[in-house]
């Protein structure tokens, strides 16, 4: 079976290595397509696979389609449309959500719904519609479709789909339209609610439980039976490591005391906490002010985040708290083996795990850390102000000991510690009904794999061609199209697509051209050769025959004074 594993950038291989590894390890090829490289170690983590796996793993990129008519069109609409869900009411206590889509949606998709007719809920559905009907009728760009002729793949497997201004929309459109089977896999537990929409379903969604099923059919209509749950293959490793050293040699490592107990601080993305620094240092200070002796003393490890780490360049913690450490310093991706055991043991040693919002809240769970949040006004648009935050609040029971202010959290780290066997229940509830719904010793990308052969075995999808309508919406909207490309494009590229658009007609004029110029030169050319030709005709039927009838007379009158002078003379 061959695959087609698309994705916007190879970043988003982080959660799906070991579905690309089963893939393989069961005979199938799977090609690696990515929109654009990335800097988060995503390409090393396509090269490692094809490493793993030469014959089996590829990779490629796809070429750029910005220069294509309905690129800025397709592009507006969908950004529109992400924007629009937001100003839905279970956004209302969003407001960061809303306004980073809202940045990346086109002015006239922030005016519109300020609009009477359209403010409305009805105006607003009724214009969703709209530009829904119009976004479907528009053509998939022909490299795609030239790129799966290419590697015609069995099975096109997409993530994650639903980014703002993703593109792979159109993959999912050309594959109908070839008759390609389509998967999508839901890679992160936040994607269904922080990111953009499922504008066109795939065959199967695939999602980690039934918290992300409900999303896909409520938030983005997936039909029901589409929906697949399998559990969490992003996950699957944390269950099965182990230390990769000791806790004295870890903590030797980090730069704290091996004798005391550890609490760990995982820091979160930049979108949930570009300002982090000053409230670790507020934390700090309440541990050390705690009764408890055993906080007091306890060491205090603090994880920047990957992609958030800039605002700790600098920063000494260990010139105001004894005892605590920056590890690593800047940030580092857990994605190879050293550097996944490093993020490992930090939770796995650790006592206790906090943090703002991030999924290392879902991992150190996993591993059977108690993981506590504290809810302060600077981050509460970023907490319950986003609803995957509920689901580690909620889900049976959630996964979180959650407090208002320093002080509580402090006593519930005190608290939490003397009941081990009640966070034990906790967690474990949790995670199975989050992570692993089909029990927590059921390895969750097998299933997922399972999923993906038993569907690509099952009945072929039959083509499907655009309508009459949609041909018909084309052309009425290409010359909008050429203007909204154009208006997205940066000054320095748009002349190149311009001359992009023009080369046919560019081609066809110069040809026009060329030959006008030799048909010139011809008519300018043609008193002289018409001369030319005469001459020659001249030469050829009149001068010629002379020439060779005088050479002829010459050589008569030659041979006939010869044959006289060889007579004998009579006379003598």
């Amino acid at each position: 079976m061959r695959i087609l594993f698309s994705t916007s950038s190879f970043g988003f291989l982080r959660n799906f290595q070991s579905t690309v590894r089963l893939l393989a390890e069961r005979g199938h090829h799977v090609h690696l397509l990515a929109e654009r490289g990335d800097t988060v170690d995503g390409q090393i983590m396509a090269d490692a696979l094809a490493a793993e796996h030469p014959t089996l793993v590829t990779w490629g990129l796809l070429p750029s389609t910005r220069h294509r008519l309905w690129y800025g069109l397709g592009t507006g609409l969908r950004a529109s449309l992400d924007y629009w869900r937001y100003l839905d009411s279970r956004w209302d206590d969003a407001p960061k959500l809303r306004e980073r889509a809202a940045s990346l949606a086109p002015a006239f998709a922030r005016v519109l719904p300020r609009i009477p007719p359209f403010g409305t809920r009805a105006g607003l559905a009724l214009l969703q519609q709209l530009f829904r009907a119009v976004d479907r009728a528009l053509p998939p760009p022909p490299e795609i479709a030239e790129l799966f002729s290419s590697v015609k793949p069995d099975l096109l497997l997409l993530t994650p789909l639903l980014y703002f201004r993703s593109h792979q929309v159109d993959h999912v459109r050309c594959a109908r339209q070839l008759g390609l089977k389509s998967i999508v896999g839901i890679g992160s537990w936040d994607h269904l609610t922080t990111k953009g929409l499922i504008h066109e379903a795939p065959d199967r969604v695939l999602v980690w439980n039934e918290a992300q099923k409900q999303e896909a059919v409520e938030l983005h209509g997936v039909p029901p039976e589409r929906v697949v749950v399998t559990g969490s293959q992003a996950y699957d490793h944390w269950f099965a490591m182990t230390p990769s050293l000791g806790r004295a040699a870890f903590c030797a490592r980090a730069g704290l005391d091996p004798s005391r107990p550890v609490i760990l601080y995982l820091c979160s993305s930049i979108f949930i906490a570009p300002h982090e620094v000053g409230f670790v240092r507020s934390w700090m200070a309440a541990i050390r002010g705690a009764s408890d002796p055993w906080l007091r003393s306890a060491g205090l490890l603090v994880r920047p985040h990957p992609q958030n780490s800039e605002q700790w360049r600098g920063v000494d913690l260990g010139a105001e708290f004894d005892n605590v450490a920056l590890w690593p310093k800047v940030g580092v991706n857990p994605i190879g083996a050293g550097a996944r055991h490093d993020y490992f043991d930090s939770m796995y040693f650790a006592e206790a795990v906090v943090g703002v919002n991030t999924s290392g809240m879902i991992e150190s769970g996993i591993i059977g850390r108690p993981v506590f949040a504290v809810q302060v006004p600077e981050f509460q648009s970023t907490q319950d102000g986003t609803l995957h935050f509920q689901h580690l609040k909620n889900v049976e029971g959630g996964l979180l000991y959650v407090s208002g202010d320093l002080a509580t959290h402090v006593a519930q780290l005190t608290a939490v510690r003397a009941d081990r066997e009640s966070s034990a229940r906790k967690l474990r509830g949790f995670v199975q009904a989050f992570v692993r719904p089909h029990g927590l010793d059921v390895v969750a990308t097998p299933r997922l794999v399972d999923e993906i052969e038993r569907y690509v075995a099952g009945p072929p999808v039959t083509p499907a061609a655009p309508s009459l309508s949609a041909r018909a919406v084309r052309v009425v909207l290409a010359p909008v199209a050429m203007i909204f490309t154009l208006w997205m494009l940066e000054p320095a590229k748009r002349r190149a697509v311009i001359l992009h658009w023009i080369r046919p007609a560019r081609l066809m004029m110069r040809g026009v051209i060329s030959r006008a110029v030799y048909g010139a030169r011809v008519v300018r050319r043609m008193p002289r050769r018409v001369l030319s030709f005469a001459w020659a005709g001249i030469r050829l039927l009149m001068i010629r025959p002379a020439r060779w009838t005088l050479h002829r007379a010459k050589r008569a009158i030659g041979s006939m004074l010869a044959s006289r002078s060889d007579e004998p003379d009579e006379a003598a």
